[in-house]
């Protein structure tokens, strides 16, 4: 029957022999152990292959109590003497025998037998990867954390927290404790490849520090890659310590915080006109209605605010300063104004020019208005609707304005011109919108009602007053009526304000010629351009109004200014009695229009670009901790990873330390001699085992 041979063994405190180093096959009683043991079992395990084999004896001591007190009766010796000393002391080589029966109740010996106790060899687990299996639970838990906050406030509001938290606080702290948790295992890990580098082969004492400043941080790490000591999984865990680092960066710019505009509760509140009937009866013969001060006021605003925004007067709510409304319909005043200078004709009272009839020529349209006298520069006239006439029901006013000054930066240029306008009930469609307080309304459509007046007068209303004038959208089919009353007293009103009245000069800065032939007569004015030029007298302040527009605000379209001053003085009043229009009346004509109030918020945008660095730190982190784990097993060293009491407890060897000490110089250079004194795999090496000259602990 054959048996294994073990080399060497040692006496625990606990009498159990522990013995490694496979032998050879021999009988039984060639076993020799020395002192006064009795054998009593064996057992022997291989866990990986190429493995040094493991066995456990246990044997009974007799005498064991003797023994020992006879090694406590020892004089402690120096280090040296110590170590030959524990070589002699209970410590017994064993040139012995395992049994191939592993069983341990086939052997006993009734009258001696202790409880049997195994105790690990020296490349057995003894310890866990339980705080580096948590550090990594708590860094995905981080990570997770950050992208499920990011989640679920992506395209959100700025979130309002208690103390003015904020979401990049919360990042930065969920990052760092990721950054903090995937320390752990990297730092366990790089640590424990150590370990195992020294196990499995040869390797410079030097390359201890190269892996203990990997395990410390990312300076560590990147002097391992560039010194190229670390091997494939040494590396690996040295690129996913420097790629850590990145992970707080990363993380602060997952999240983004620009601008939009959103929709308020708090709403928008416009205005329309469905109808207008408001005007007051006058005890004056002459006129039978006269129009409300609100009115009025409005006709005041547009002719002489000249702010190009009557419309700011509208009783707009807009708590936001900017809203928007979709198109709506309204009863307003509408203005247009055409050309009427290629009808412009010279004239003379009797048809001729005699000096004595110079005073009576001048310049007309076919509609009637003149520029009666070669003195006058401009004129305005007024019309009124009549029966029999060329004016619908819902015209309000028309004026037709002529001048002799040219408009041109050169003076002495006689260019007679002639424009015609009118004031219009219609239906509006408009776009109106509040942009930073300022109310802006675009008219899109408008539509009047073209019907002449005719001989037979309309039948009375329903109350026995004058019919209104009705106009019907297209669009919605909804009918807006403007009421008789109203459009008797504007024309009372206006006829007055808008009388017929001219501008003209003092003779003497007239400078006349008249050139008289048998078939034409032509009046030649030379004056000055413009309000620049000589004294100027006004009729009424109407006529200055419009005259001073139509000198300062030239029609240039290149400019965005389409329309001249008159155009832009007619828009300004039919704007203004049309805002006047919808600010006041009753309920059922006075209507409301609900719009949307808009304000700028900051949101979170989430750069899910981003996330891809922290993912893939805690992954290569939690992968390297397996790859440590398995190397771990696979070679069967203890679990020892950045621990520096392997080390502390037994330090070098007796030879190693003879070599340093014949080292001259600092610590410098001792550790380049390090790099040249090259580790090899386990061996015995005097009261402990030893990798490549330094004496680690685990025995």
């Amino acid at each position: 029957m054959s048996y294994k041979q073990v080399r060497h063994a040692r006496v625990a405190s606990d009498d159990t022999i522990v013995a490694a180093d496979e032998g050879h096959g021999v009988e039984a009683g060639d076993a020799g152990i020395r002192g006064p043991y009795h054998f009593i079992n064996m057992d022997s395990s291989v866990t990986q292959p190429h493995e040094t084999p493991q066995f456990q004896f246990q044997f009974q001591f007799p005498e064991t109590q003797h023994v020992h007190q006879q090694q406590q009766q020892q004089p402690e010796l120096p280090y040296k003497q110590q170590e030959k000393q524990q070589l002699q002391d209970p410590a017994v080589t064993v040139s012995p025998l395992a049994w191939e029966n592993k069983s341990s109740d086939n052997i006993t010996d009734g009258s001696s037998q202790k409880t049997r106790r195994s105790a690990d060899s020296v490349f057995s687990q003894s310890g866990s990867w339980t705080y580096e299996l948590v550090s990594m639970v708590v860094a995905f838990a981080a990570v997770a954390s950050i992208i499920a906050v990011l989640a679920y406030y992506n395209g959100k509001p700025l979130p309002s927290w208690p103390y003015s938290i904020t979401i990049n606080a919360v990042i930065a702290i969920l990052a760092t404790v990721a950054t903090a948790s995937m320390s752990v295992p990297l730092s366990s890990g790089l640590g424990q490849l150590k370990w195992i580098r020294f196990k499995q082969g040869h390797a410079p004492l030097s390359d201890m520090e190269v892996y203990d400043d990997a395990s410390r941080g990312a300076l560590g790490a990147i002097r391992m890659l560039f010194r190229l000591r670390g091997g494939m999984s040494g590396s690996f865990g040295a690129v996913i310590m420097i790629i850590a680092l990145l992970l707080n960066p990363f993380a602060q710019q997952m999240a983004t915080y620009p601008t939009r505009t959103v929709s308020s509760p708090v709403g928008a509140t416009n205005y329309r006109a469905a109808s207008y009937g408001l005007a007051l009866k006058s005890i004056d013969e002459r006129a039978a209605f006269v129009p409300i001060l609100p009115l009025k006021s409005a006709v005041y605003n547009g002719l002489f605010a000249e702010n190009n925004k009557p419309w700011t007067s509208l009783p707009v709510a807009c708590q936001t300063g900017n809203c928007t409304w979709e198109p709506f319909e309204t009863l307003a005043v509408c203005y247009s104004c055409i050309d009427m200078t290629e009808y412009i004709t010279p004239y003379c009272a009797n048809g001729t020019a005699t000096a004595e009839k110079r005073a009576s020529c001048g310049w007309q349209v076919p509609s009637g208005a003149k520029l009666n006298s070669s003195a006058e520069v401009f004129s305005m006239t007024s019309m009124f609707p009549q029966r029999l006439g060329d004016m619908s029901y819902s015209t309000l006013m028309k004026l037709v304005f002529m001048g002799t000054e040219s408009q041109s930066d050169r003076p002495g240029v006689l260019q007679p011109w002639a424009k015609q306008c009118s004031l219009t009930a219609c239906i509006q469609t408009l776009n109106s919108t509040v942009t930073n307080g300022d109310l802006n309304e675009t008219i899109i459509s408008q539509i009047t009602n073209d019907t002449i007046p005719s001989s037979t007068p309309p039948p009375p209303s329903s109350d026995g007053g004058l019919q209104p004038v009705v106009i019907t959208s297209p669009a919605t089919n909804a009918s807006y009526a403007l009421s008789m009353d109203v459009i008797l007293a504007v024309q009372s009103w206006f006829s007055s304000l808008f009388r017929i009245g001219a501008a003209s000069r003092n003779a003497e800065f007239i400078n006349r010629t008249i050139e008289t032939t048998t078939t034409t007569a032509h009046v030649v004015v030379n004056l000055t351009v413009g309000i620049s030029s000589g004294t100027t007298f006004f009729d009424t302040d109407i006529v200055q109004a419009f005259y001073w527009n139509y000198y300062e605000y030239l029609s240039n379209p290149t400019a965005n200014n389409e329309i001249g001053g008159i155009e832009m003085l007619m828009r300004d009043l039919a704007i203004s009695m049309t805002v006047s229009m919808r600010s006041y009346g009753p309920p059922t004509a006075k209507l409301t229009v609900n719009g949307t109030a808009w304000h700028s918020e900051s949101f979170v945008n989430v750069r899910w670009g981003f996330v891809a660095v922290p993912v893939l730190a805690v992954v290569l982190a939690a992968v390297f901790l397996a790859v440590a784990v398995w190397m771990t097993r696979r070679s069967g060293v203890s679990l020892w990873k950045t621990s520096v009491l392997a080390v502390l407890f037994h330090g070098l060897d007796e030879e190693a330390r003879e070599r340093f000490e014949e080292v001259a110089g600092g610590f410098g250079e001792k550790r380049r001699e390090a790099k040249g004194v090259m580790g090899g795999r386990w061996v015995w090496g005097g009261g402990g085992w030893v990798v490549g000259g330094v004496k680690v602990v685990g025995c």
